[in-house]
């Protein structure tokens, strides 16, 4: 099963933790300098190394190269947080290395030489961690990675110089959102030093309450600390949204109970709907779900839903371009055929 439709720890608020570790190699340009030989020669270099990784047959890679990549495939992708909207501009000389169950994915040749990303299911920054340093060491044994003993590991980017790393969590803040302390929270993270963006990341919306977090400080700190003290600051905003659900709930619980089964209504019925509005519905069942009146469905089921229903991924599964309406008749089609094989009895 592939780690993105899994519920894990504190599935209720976190739905999933990534590591990334960004490093680039001695000898060559950053990418965005590079020639399209050079570019074509790192990847080769890059992607041989990682095929003689060591691992087990779940954590054997498929490589995928952008300029032969279709443009739905590379856009459903980016929509599973396996690749940038960078690297989906499929350009000479891009890579992506992915593994088997999905939970690894390596893109080569993106702002960085190399990016290792690692995802879980839910709150496992930890986990994640131990998997991208353990690749990231076979790589520094085996490819001359660029490193400063006065700066750390050299990026493209000053901002990564340093650990090169990010630690990321997905986010679902229903209450946050519904009584309006999104902001105040986002200006709080902003000034201790941490980033809150969109679902799809940096410069995308919060479909369905989801919201990426992540840390900035990269420099002058070492990659144990840098997941301290962001662990410290997603435990403490998973309390305030659990508290806070609490709260609204008992403000109102008939009009919670409302919002949440008349969402299930539309997904169960509805003929035609935009991957927004599909969010949506989603978001209002995971609260119902965590606040424990709401058995139709499960998590692991709407997360299901979540990761194929964007418009590349409808696209994709349909074998055929589609128009926008027809898009919403097939995302319509595909909901409600998950939630009538996998609806509790």
């Amino acid at each position: 099963m592939s780690w993105y439709i899994q519920c894990g720890r504190d599935g209720d608020v976190v739905l999933s933790s990534r590591v990334r570790l960004a490093r680039n190699l001695d000898g060559y340009s950053f990418p965005h300098r590079m020639t399209n030989d050079k570019m074509i020669e790192l990847r080769d270099r890059a992607v041989e190394c990682l095929h003689s990784l060591p691992s087990a047959d779940t954590d054997k890679f498929v490589s995928l190269n952008m300029d032969l990549l279709p443009e739905p495939d590379r856009l459903a992708l980016v929509e599973k947080h396996l690749i940038s909207d960078e690297l989906a501009k499929g350009g000479s000389g891009q890579s992506v290395c992915i593994s088997k169950d999905e939970s690894v994915s390596i893109m080569v040749n993106e702002e960085d030489h190399l990016r290792v990303q690692v995802m879980n299911c839910g709150f496992s920054l930890d986990q994640a961690y131990r998997k991208a340093e353990e690749i990231a060491i076979f790589l520094e044994k085996n490819l001359p990675i660029a490193y400063s003993d006065q700066y750390g590991f050299l990026t493209a980017c000053p901002t990564n110089t340093g650990t090169g790393m990010r630690a990321s969590v997905m986010v679902h803040l229903p209450a946050l959102t519904l009584l309006g302390r999104m902001q105040p929270l986002i200006d709080g993270l902003s000034h201790a030093g941490f980033a809150v963006r969109g679902y799809l990341g940096e410069h995308s919306q919060a479909n369905g309450n989801v919201y990426q977090l992540s840390n900035q400080i990269t420099l002058g700190i070492s990659e144990i600390n840098v997941l301290l003290s962001f662990k410290r600051m997603v435990e403490e905003v998973l309390s305030l949204e659990r508290k806070l659900r609490v709260e609204l709930f008992e403000s109102n619980p008939e009009k919670i109970r409302d919002r949440v089964y008349r969402s299930y209504g539309e997904l169960m019925y509805a003929r035609m709907i935009t991957d927004s509005e599909a969010m949506k519905r989603i978001s209002d069942l995971r609260l119902g779900i965590a606040l424990g009146f709401f058995e139709e469905a499960g998590m692991e089921t709407l997360s299901k839903i979540a990761a194929f229903i964007g418009p590349a991924g409808v696209q994709k599964n349909s074998g055929e371009v589609l128009s926008p309406t027809e898009q919403e008749v097939r995302r319509a089609e595909m909901i409600r055929r998950i939630l009538r094989e996998n609806t509790a009895r």
